[in-house]
């Protein structure tokens, strides 16, 4: 492909992967409303949230995390150098190896949850629900990470879309799940009702691997299974996959280790009002309340709407071109790319991140406050979204930062950094958890700060990897203008709040509609006037933005 229509192919791929995540977020709110309706922030959802939390943290190291990565390149090199019979041929030792890994690891981890679940206390009902729902979705861990790996093998073949809409399938099939299949199975009874929901996680998993399927016959993909770990081209892979895994799985496993610390610091309904932790002779109130996870979790997936349409779209669309460029040397437009969707990526994060911390609290309240959910659960979710808002630029330009090292087969330094913020994010986590004005927003705030740390320090030590000028003068120049039309952006939507709620009540509208005008009304605004800001400061990724969205 001739260099100069690769942007252009990379922007295009990413604009198809961007519709079709929309699609798939837009059914992830409905399936985490109808969750919201049905659980609010308690206990059961926390402990749903936390039996989630196990196949995510393997679909980061095993499936996009870690393999992903990897084996993209490899399969790249080996499509173009030597053909499809051979690239077929590495998809499905990887394809055996990968599943024969996972199955393994799910009866360990199986085993070890059914003996804790026999030494828990009878009596310790909520300890056992957690063990029990996260036993029961634990086969959706391999199947998401095969779910990973054919979704890669499309991206290669420049089929974006399927992979991209898988999630659809998952989010119908949880809705019906929270709809149907947990009232027949509970009878309306939460603790019950819960364990429906996670049966059709399993099911969908099942389900994603077949919608997958047509895709990759269409494509002219030739699945096989042949267990040969000592072909050269998967043992080079297994000795890319540890570090690859952890270097980008480190974080993953920061956000994991979150969820323990929070489940452990959290006082259950069934304890009593005086329960504490006892901690080398002291006695300490324990800081968080049940809903701590939910709130986190709820949040999370809020921030991640953005993050999935705009920078994973991008990145997964800039990994397949990087990795083209590696292998053939060519430095100069790789640096450019890296260079170029950074940027971008920056300026989605920022756009979206400056909106969020001002209205966190309108997009909660339109989305999840009705039923259950009440304006306290609304409160207390908003506060950690908008502390996500702020490292928004950051999860976003991550991404791009991982991509641009594993094109060029460098796992080791992306390791060396996740193990460097690692405990650092622990500590911040930790450390703030107890401020009465944080509690569970300490989670957020270690985030922001440890994935804005891993970036700055990731572009430097990349430019210096290759010798390429990636942090010159006008990317700083760009830089320093999107933070600063961000923080005009979000003083000029916070100081015409007031004014703006005020005429909405004055309109007497519905409910919904009122909260509807009140929040998309004011990201509207506030996007186009970012958009605006931008272009008058003369960044390029503005105008790029507002003359698409005219065509459009």
């Amino acid at each position: 492909m001739p260099a100069a229509s690769q942007p252009r192919s990379i922007l295009s791929s990413a604009k198809r992967i961007a519709i079709s995540t929309l699609g798939s977020r837009i059914t992830g709110l409905v399936r985490d409303i109808l969750l919201v309706q049905t659980f609010a922030l308690g206990w059961v959802q926390d402990a749903f949230t936390y039996a989630f939390a196990l196949p995510n943290l393997f679909r980061r190291l095993f499936g996009e995390g870690g393999l992903s990565p990897v084996f993209v390149p490899t399969f790249t090199q080996t499509l173009e150098r030597e053909g499809r019979t051979a690239a077929w041929k590495l998809l499905g030792r990887t394809l055996a190896l990968l599943t024969t890994t996972l199955i393994v690891i799910f009866l360990v981890i199986e085993m070890g949850l059914l003996l804790a679940w026999m030494m828990s206390d009878s009596a310790a009902h909520e300890r056992r629900l957690l063990l029990s729902l996260t036993a029961l979705m634990l086969p959706f861990m391999v199947t998401i990470c095969v779910l990973a790996l054919l979704a890669a093998i499309l991206n290669c073949v420049g089929s974006f879309v399927p992979g991209a809409l898988a999630s659809v399938v998952l989010n119908v099939c949880m809705i019906v799940g929270i709809v149907w299949v947990g009232p027949a199975v509970g009878g309306g009874v939460p603790e019950r009702d819960v364990f429906g929901v996670a049966l059709s996680v399993v099911v969908a998993g099942f389900l994603q691997l077949v919608f997958l399927w047509p895709a990759l016959r269409s494509a002219g993909v030739e699945l096989r299974w042949e267990f040969a770990p000592r072909d050269p081209a998967v043992a080079g892979m297994l000795r890319l996959m540890p570090p690859v895994a952890l270097g980008q799985g480190l974080l993953a496993i920061g956000a994991f280790l979150d969820a323990q610390i929070c489940v452990l610091l959290t006082r259950t309904p069934a304890m009593p009002a005086d329960a504490a932790i006892h901690l080398f002779g002291m006695t300490i109130a324990y800081p968080l309340t049940d809903g701590a996870l939910s709130a986190v979790g709820y949040a999370q997936r809020l921030y991640q709407f953005p993050l999935g349409v705009l920078a994973i779209s991008l990145a997964t669309a800039a990994l397949p071109a990087f990795s083209r460029y590696a292998a053939r040397g060519d430095w100069t437009p790789w640096s450019s790319e890296v260079r170029a969707l950074f940027r971008m990526a920056v300026f989605e994060g920022v756009l979206a991140g400056c909106l969020m911390i001002v209205l966190a609290e309108p997009i909660v309240r339109l989305l999840f406050e009705y039923r259950n959910f009440d304006a306290a659960d609304t409160a207390r979710t908003a506060r950690v979204l908008s502390w996500y808002g702020f490292g928004l630029w950051a999860f976003c330009a991550q991404h791009i930062v991982q991509r641009a090292y594993y094109s060029l087969g460098d796992a080791r330094t992306p390791l060396m950094i996740s193990c460097a913020v690692l405990p650092l994010n622990i500590a911040i986590s930790v450390g703030l958890v107890w401020i009465p004005q944080i509690r569970e927003s300490a989670f957020a705030i270690a985030s922001s700060i440890t994935y804005g740390i891993a970036n700055i320090a990731g572009l430097i030590l990349l430019q210096r990897r290759k010798s390429v000028s990636i942090f010159d003068a006008a990317m700083l120049s760009a830089l320093a203008r999107m933070l600063v039309i961000g923080a005009v952006c979000a003083a000029l939507v916070w100081s015409a709040l007031p004014w703006w709620h005020a005429w909405i009540d004055a309109v007497k509208l519905p409910r919904i509609v009122a909260r509807s005008i009140e929040t998309l009304g004011a990201l509207g605004i506030g996007a186009v006037l970012f958009l605006l800001l931008g272009a008058l400061v003369r960044l390029p990724e503005s105008t790029a933005l507002l003359r698409r969205a005219k065509r459009a």
